[in-house]
């Protein structure tokens, strides 16, 4: 199975989870590593997109492509995921279902569906797995985004 990591030139190459250890993610709490990939280019770009400023086009992005066999994958329940979406706790939600997989090791890979568009998926990558020596990397190629999507509309 591929999956797609957008980061920076400085980033691209760690695998540790280092960035969502030190800030924490939807799925994380700080201090537990994890690694969030998109199942496609788009979806990636999506995701980094939501937390730009929509002033600034990011400089030195890169896109790798990560491996691994879909064995090592298990899905979060997709009923689940809308029952804790509707929530007004869900950002705790989340976070404490993801750090229980991610203690858990019962996978290398937990498939979640996006917060964006439901019917796409990202994978999380738990670092310290023991199996997370099996995930290969691929190309890593400059993603250079289009500067339109970092216009701001105005309201006329």
């Amino acid at each position: 199975m591929k999956v797609f990591r957008i980061a920076s030139k400085e980033f691209v190459n760690d695998l540790s989870g280092t960035g969502a250890k030190l800030y924490g993610g939807r799925w994380n709490e700080k201090g537990t590593p994890l690694l969030y990939c998109a199942e496609n280019i788009s979806l990636a770009i999506l995701e980094i997109l939501v937390h730009f400023d929509g002033l600034t086009v990011p400089k030195n992005l890169k896109l790798l492509t990560l491996e691994f066999s879909n064995k090592e994958v298990i899905e979060f329940s997709k009923a689940k995921f809308n029952k804790i979406r509707k929530s007004k706790n869900a950002e705790f939600l989340f976070k404490d279902e993801g750090q229980k997989w991610a203690k858990s090791n019962k996978s290398l890979v937990l498939k979640v569906p996006s917060i964006i568009t439901k019917d796409e998926f990202n994978y999380l990558i738990n670092p310290n797995h023991q199996n997370s020596n099996k995930i290969k990397k691929g190309k890593i190629v400059d993603l250079d985004l289009d500067s339109r999507l970092f216009k701001m509309k105005s309201d006329s």
